[in-house]
Parts: structure tokens; sequence; C-alpha cells
């Protein structure tokens, strides 16, 4: 079985790249089954594994994202949400496609739809998929740092039934840097380390965010993290 694992995997995770994605791992939802059931409709909650597929953010585009820089002039908004959001929704379509032709069920959750307005809560998250996965950490922002790009990455999920290999878990500390913090307009990040045990609102304010974001198409909390940060990396050289 473990050898059919191996190979599925190692055929899907091709498969994902060869459709665009640039991370690619699996999760065992099984540690998380009590937050899931919490978040997901029934009829979906009990998919036993989900796969995680990030694509980057073009880097131009979320440096020119800046305090310094005008935000109307400013394509990070359209970037993210019109085009990276768009392609991950086409390609967990895709994945689910090819898992559903392995005779596995799969389902294809949206990258960026609200499941619970009132909350501000989607269907599933797929932040807990990529960390469960070990494709990255969650950071003080909240968001998803990986090795390679940083917050600089986009995420969505297919739920499936597939036996496919499983990840581990990433738990990787911000430690004493508070950029992203400081630079929050509205100040949405108390600072506290991510702890699976704890709420979404010990970290992160969302409504602050959400609030702002209705007049002011921010991300200011990804252009600054250093995590994966080029241009940051060489001012330093």
């Amino acid at each position: 079985m473990q050898v059919k694992e191996s190979a599925l995997t190692k055929e899907l995770g091709e498969f994902s790249r060869l459709r665009g994605a640039d991370l690619f791992g699996v999760a065992s939802l099984a540690l998380a089954r009590d937050f899931i059931s919490s978040q997901c409709p029934p009829s979906i909650a009990d998919f036993p594994r989900a796969v995680s597929l990030g694509m980057q953010l073009n880097d131009p585009i979320v440096e020119q994202h800046s305090p310094d820089e005008p935000r109307r002039t400013s394509l990070y908004w359209h970037h993210v949400y019109e085009v990276v959001t768009r392609a991950l929704d086409f390609l967990a379509y895709d994945v689910a496609r090819w898992l559903n032709a392995q005779g596995y069920r799969a389902f294809p959750v949206p990258g960026s739809t609200p499941y619970d307005f009132d909350k501000l809560k989607g269907i599933f998250s797929h932040k807990l998929a990529a960390h469960l996965a070990g494709v990255g950490w969650i950071g003080k922002s909240c968001l998803l740092l990986t090795d390679r790009f940083g917050p600089r990455a986009r995420f969505v999920s297919v739920l499936t039934d597939a036996p496919l290999e499983t990840g581990v878990s990433l738990d990787r500390p911000c430690g004493k840097c508070h950029i992203c913090i400081d630079t929050c307009p509205v100040k949405a990040f108390t600072g506290k380390d991510f702890r699976p045990e704890d709420g979404r609102e010990v970290r992160f304010d969302v409504f602050k965010c959400s609030e702002y974001r209705k007049d002011h198409p921010c991300g200011l909390c990804v252009s600054s993290c250093p995590k994966g940060n080029r241009r940051h990396v060489r001012d330093k050289a």
C-alpha cells in the first residue's frame, strides 16, 4: 500500500506542477477533524486528506505595493484576486478531475470565497491544509510562510479520499521579527505566535482588516515581510 501511495502522490505532484503549481503537498486532516467539522459543511467535512497547491505571487508586483507607493497605482489587488486566485481555482479543478479519473472522490475548494460572511470565514482553511502538509508555517501575520517564497504565495485545496502520502506540519516561529505588525495600517495583528489550539482572534482582528480593505486595497503584510523578499536579501548583501 505504501508503494502505491508514493507512486500516486508523485504522479499527482508532477501533474500539478505541469498545470502551474509552484508548491505541492498533501495533508492528513485527522488531527484537525474537530476544527474542520466546525467550519465545513457536513457534506465535505469527512474527507481524510487535502491536496495543498500554491502559486507564487509576482515579485515586482508585490514590491510595488508599499507604504511609499500611491495605493491607486498598485496592481497588487488585481494580481492576487483576479489573476492568481482564478488560476488556482482552475488548477484545483484540474487536480480534482485527475483524482476522479483515478477512481477517487475529490472536492476542489474555491480559492477565496467566504462561507460565513458574519464571521468572515471560508468553507475550508487553505492555510491549515498547507501547514499540515508541511508546505509552510503560519506566521504572526496569520499568513502562510514558505521557505521559497515567504508569504508571497496563494493557496488552494482539493479535499480527497485518495490514498496519498501526507506531509508533516512545520513550526518555525517568527522570533523577534515584528515588521508586519508595525506595518499594518490598522494594527490588526497582536504579535502572538501561532498555536493550533488558539482561535484566529488571538493573533488577528479580521474585521479591522476587512473594514480597512473596503476602501484601501491593502497587502502590506505580504510585501513588508522579509521572508522570501529577495530584494531585502540583496540590499543586506
